[in-house]
């Protein structure tokens, strides 16, 4: 069978869109920063996405190109790029070559499955399949949250994670010693994602994983020490006075998917609902937000 790499650059705000169209309709996804050569890195620099199909998929590459074109209609973007693959190459192969071992924090490890790494002593290992879904810990704003999540998590605590994407943070708070966690995403396909990267960490036992958001049943009042929204700004503020009454007095929510021009607003919204800013991890345009819920 003959495949095609589909390519796009696209600003840091549009990622998330071109990567729900690349994650449903081709195989595989892969994001990588790109700037001019010399430049240091500023708001102004594009991330290269990378997707596959088979050559004769016009139906889902018309999806795709239909997708994408609703995306410029906010701002324009450049056009997409289809490269034939030599008959001898395959999707799989190609794809997986534009990832490697990830290290974020001080203990945390991010190993696509294809890779052979024997753990350290102090490696915190997630294994997972880049690509299946929105959140690799290659974008800043996954990056930060790990970064996060290591610096509150401690063994015992029970975490919620809404919108969980591939399950990333879900697994990492397990993986750190939380007793109980439950992850929601609104999309069917991450929820199929999320569940087979739990079963291969082998996390399942622990993590609650279901479609949806908050409010939810899974998700009562005063259960969570954390919680953590790697969404969008407005999708933070809103789900936000729904977080609240879930955690714990003086708990912890971790706001993320958040460019820092939004920041103020979201900030707005959560010191309106008597949240106290603690922390945030910045990278590059991006920032993520640390803040405790009221103590009484």
């Amino acid at each position: 069978m003959s495949w095609q790499e589909l390519s796009i650059r696209v600003p840091y705000e549009y990622v998330e869109p071109v990567s729900y169209l690349f994650g449903r309709y081709g195989r595989g996804l892969s994001m990588e920063r790109v700037r001019e050569r010399g430049r240091k890195r500023d708001a102004s620099d594009l991330v290269l996405m990378r997707t596959y199909l088979p050559a004769n998929s016009r139906q889902r590459l018309a999806r795709i190109e239909v997708g994408l074109k609703l995306v410029a209609i906010l701002e324009p973007i450049e056009d997409l790029t289809i490269t034939p693959l030599p008959e001898e190459q395959d999707w799989e192969s190609e794809w997986r070559s534009h990832f490697d071992l990830l290290r974020v924090g001080r203990h945390l490890v991010i190993k696509p499955t294809w890779i052979d790494y024997e753990e350290g002593p102090g490696d915190v290992l997630i294994e997972l399949d880049p690509g299946m879904a929105f959140g690799t810990g290659y974008h800043p704003t996954t990056h930060t949250c790990l970064e996060a999540l290591e610096d509150i998590v401690k063994p015992g605590m029970a975490v919620l994670d809404v919108g969980t994407g591939s399950g990333i943070l879900a697994i990492t708070a397990a993986k750190l010693g939380a007793s109980r966690v439950v992850a929601l995403d609104i999309d069917p396909q991450a929820v199929r994602a999320a569940r087979q990267n739990f079963r291969r960490t082998r996390v399942q036992k622990l993590v609650a994983l279901t479609q949806g958001s908050v409010p939810h049943p899974l998700a009562g009042n005063g259960q969570f020490d954390v919680a953590v929204a790697n969404i969008s700004a407005r999708a933070v503020g809103e789900r936000a006075p729904h977080i609240l009454p879930t955690l714990t007095a003086g708990g912890y929510l971790i706001a993320s998917g958040l460019m820092e021009s939004q920041r103020q607003d979201v900030e707005t919204v959560l010191v309106d609902l008597g949240f106290t800013y603690t922390k945030e991890w910045p990278q590059e345009e991006w920032v993520t937000l640390v803040y405790r819920s009221p103590l009484t």
